[in-house]
């Protein structure tokens, strides 16, 4: 950030900087999107024979090139030659834990559009996707399936980073049935059955999810162990669990149908059973916190919203629940657990 001359940073410089920030996510989004990552991994280090390795005009591909070299994710190696950075490396699409797929989708139209109408969303006091879309966001992705693949993997890619943090700090309870509601490809259920051997896992969300997510490494790595079910979270979930994992599902939506959700989870699971939501918290002292931004996400997109520990408490209460547990990662991210009132 640019300074003044007394040494203090330079508030219009600030302001230019809030300003490119779209720009700056768009640009990378564009070479993730396009698998210039890969390209560039598997040898193409000049923007030109990227460029005829993937049908692009190589001088647009340049000048997103040399943006995202500006940002981070590509190292100058001469002129018009990149290598990859780290991070650059975690939007390849074939290395463990890749990020490419969730920047893809979070920068693809069903985002982008909806962000345009943040005002819109302040003046409504909800999100106006529906009306921006024409449709629903679930529903823009069961019909635009490259985008919601891309979500879909996404999630998954989101999950492996978060799971690392998540690792160090909890372990899963003893289980027998495990049931992922909404767990898009299983990567968090993965995580919990490689901790728990004896364990078989349940894998529900939206047809169209499961029916991607069968072909997907989280799922079909783990074979006979894992049953692919298919159903809408809001009319039910599957019975006999004694662990049920929720990972990003509550905070897509309102009190009332996140209510409705646990009130599900609550009547399907076993008497002793254990109910693990992994949430970012909004910190209740104040603090910043990414989760502060990750709300105006849902505020764009969803009827949802990020949540305190004491707005999870209560809504566990609601449900029947009683929140036993709160463990602090070294991520945004928190493990709540829950058991029977």
């Amino acid at each position: 950030m640019a300074s003044t001359h007394d040494g203090k940073p330079n508030p219009g410089q600030r302001i230019l900087e809030l300003m490119m920030g779209s720009w700056a996510s768009q640009a990378v989004g564009t070479l993730a999107r396009l698998r210039v990552f890969d390209a560039v991994a598997r040898g193409a280090a000049s923007a030109d024979a990227v460029a005829a390795e993937l049908d692009l005009a190589p001088d647009a591909l340049f000048r997103v090139m040399r943006a995202g070299a500006m940002l981070g994710v590509l190292e100058p190696r001469g002129e018009r030659s990149f290598a990859l950075t780290a991070a650059g490396e975690l939007l390849r699409s074939d290395v463990p834990g890749s990020m490419r797929a969730l920047l893809d989708a979070e920068t693809a139209p069903g985002h982008w559009l909806p962000w345009a109408k943040l005002d819109g969303c302040v003046r409504a006091g909800r999100s106006l996707a529906t009306e921006t879309l024409g449709k629903d966001i679930w529903s823009h992705y069961a019909e635009h399936a490259e985008e919601g693949r891309a979500f879909s993997e996404g999630m998954s890619g989101l999950s492996a980073m978060a799971l690392g943090a998540i690792g160090a700090a909890w372990q899963p309870p003893r289980a027998s049935r495990v049931v992922d509601i909404g767990g898009a490809h299983g990567a968090f259920l993965r995580w919990v059955l490689e901790r728990l051997p004896e364990a078989r896992g349940v894998l529900f969300d939206l047809p169209h999810v499961i029916g991607s997510a069968r072909g997907a490494d989280g799922a079909a790595a783990l074979g006979e162990r894992v049953e692919c079910v298919a159903g809408d979270f809001a009319r039910g979930v599957p019975e006999g669990g004694d662990l049920y994992l929720l990972k990003h599902i509550l905070h897509d939506w309102d009190d009332a149908t996140a209510r409705t959700v646990l009130r599900h989870v609550r009547s399907a699971m076993k008497p002793d059973a254990t109910v693990v939501v992994v949430e970012m918290l909004v910190p209740e002292d104040g603090s910043p916190s990414p989760a502060l931004l990750l709300d105006l996400n849902m505020l764009v997109m969803l009827p949802g919203r990020e949540r305190t520990a004491g707005e999870m408490r209560a809504l566990f209460a609601d449900a029947g629940l009683e929140l036993t547990r709160v463990t602090a990662t070294p991520s945004p991210f928190a493990v709540l657990e829950a058991k029977a009132r």
